[in-house]
């Protein structure tokens, strides 16, 4: 099943007296990068926190954001001196820089570590089940949203490939005007070289034909044709695994074959053909780039 890197989850709870909610954002990443903005309250279990989300969303840009939205039923508590402590270092430090007095002061240490507290600072097991549940609904609905956005991609992979395979006949119905006028050529060009030299004809044949075969496209067409097959193969199974680097593979390969092909065929008919496909390939890489 296609999944797009791009995804979001939101799931709100009650956690015993606290209403917390949980946001999920992904996006496009080579690999797995995962960051989590957690309360002071729960970042002692934030590695489990980060292997729930891991599991469920494997890879990509992953942010994960919880906020304890209604504290009105919870009990807070000021660290009056470890404010104190962080205000007299603070400004030791703005004199030796020689900075100015900021004039929020209590904005900034409200926001310094452990000033502010929230209840009781041990979390039980109950409320970590809680928390851990929510977590795990919003990856699965970020999950959710992947899947859906990779319905959308896969339908617009699929027109792009289709482009490029209907060419491939329209190349087979050129390929015999193109031998014809590269044989024309090689002959015109060997009489106007060697006007005057007889010319052995079963000797000029074998040669005629060791050069045709030479740029011949036939084996190219067939492995480019697999390789489509293959790509909507891949792109149609639902096995849980993501697809998208396998997929990028196949599109390596295709292109092989398209400059092969491209390099091969010398005839303009031909070649404005594999500019489309070249182009229509680069569609598909570019989508790739948004594929688990």
């Amino acid at each position: 099943m296609l999944r797009s890197m791009t995804g979001f989850g939101r799931k709100q709870g009650t956690i015993g007296d606290a209403s917390v909610s949980v946001m999920v954002r992904t996006l496009n990443n080579k690999q797995l990068d995962l960051s989590a903005k957690l309360p002071f309250r729960y970042r002692e279990r934030e590695s489990s926190i980060r292997d729930i989300a891991s599991k469920i969303l494997q890879r990509g840009k992953i942010d994960i954001n919880i906020i304890i939205e209604d504290m009105s039923n919870i009990d807070a508590s000021v660290n009056q001196i470890l404010a104190a402590k962080y205000h007299e270092e603070l400004s030791v430090l703005g004199k030796t820089l020689n900075l100015a007095p900021p004039a929020n002061w209590l904005e900034i240490l409200i926001r310094m570590p452990e000033v502010v507290g929230y209840g009781t600072s041990v979390v039980e097991d109950e409320e970590w089940n809680h928390l851990f549940e929510l977590v795990r609904k919003a990856c699965i609905e970020t999950d959710n949203f992947r899947i859906s956005e990779g319905k959308a991609l896969a339908d617009d992979l699929l027109l792009h490939l289709s482009i490029i395979e209907s060419l491939l006949p329209e190349i087979e119905l050129l390929d015999p005007e193109r031998k014809q006028m590269m044989q024309e050529r090689l002959q015109k060009e060997l009489t106007e070289s060697l006007p005057d030299i007889p010319v052995d004809q079963s000797r000029l044949e074998q040669e005629l034909f060791y050069h045709l075969d030479k740029l011949d496209i036939s084996e190219e067409k067939v492995r480019l044709g697999k390789h489509i097959s293959y790509f909507r193969e891949t792109l149609m199974q639902d096995q849980g695994e993501p697809a998208g680097k396998k997929l990028g593979f196949i599109t390596q390969e295709m292109g092989r074959e398209i400059n092969t092909l491209g390099n091969k065929s010398n005839f303009f008919e031909i070649q404005k053909r594999i500019v489309v496909m070249k182009d229509e390939l680069e569609k598909i890489k570019e989508q790739l780039a948004n594929i688990l």
